[in-house]
């Protein structure tokens, strides 16, 4: 039988850790590269700060395995769950985790990113089309600007 007491493994073995989520957010996080402050560039400068944010914030409780580059939709709000019917600007960021159920509490699979999101600040004025009270993620009620999913 050999060393592997008779086992023997497939030549490919797909295995799959973690999860994959999906943020949609009215918020612009658009990915621009921008890294530093530089004279014309401000604008591209602040939407890199919010996507940093939005790394930072998820990576409060994960290891960010993937995350795509945020995708501009332009969509009816509450096609997604925002609280309008107007056509606005979503930006979509896709991602995947190093662990199952990382977010979960009580069967709601992202309850603990809502928690992390909430009143968080970010940098408005952008590209977004829904006015907010205040530059803060709101993850609940008719002022909110960010919906987590996971993909299960």
């Amino acid at each position: 039988m050999g060393r592997l007491g008779g086992f023997i493994p497939p030549f490919f073995m797909t295995v799959k850790y973690g999860m994959d989520y999906t943020i949609y957010t009215t918020v612009d996080i658009t990915r621009t590269g921008q890294y530093r402050s530089e004279p014309g560039k401000e604008s591209a400068r602040w939407k890199e700060q919010n996507y940093q944010t939005v790394l930072q914030t998820i990576g409060i409780r994960a290891n960010i395995n993937n995350a795509s580059e945020p995708k501009l939709l332009t969509v009816r709000g509450d096609s997604l769950g925002f609280a309008t019917n107007k056509t606005i600007n979503v930006w979509q960021l896709d991602f995947s985790t190093e662990r199952d159920h990382l977010f979960e509490v009580d069967g709601d699979e992202t309850k603990l990113l809502a928690q992390d999101f909430e009143a968080v600040p970010y940098i408005s004025g952008l590209d977004e089309c829904m006015e907010q009270n205040y530059s803060v993620f709101v993850t609940d009620g008719p002022s909110c600007n960010i919906i987590f999913q996971a993909n299960l």
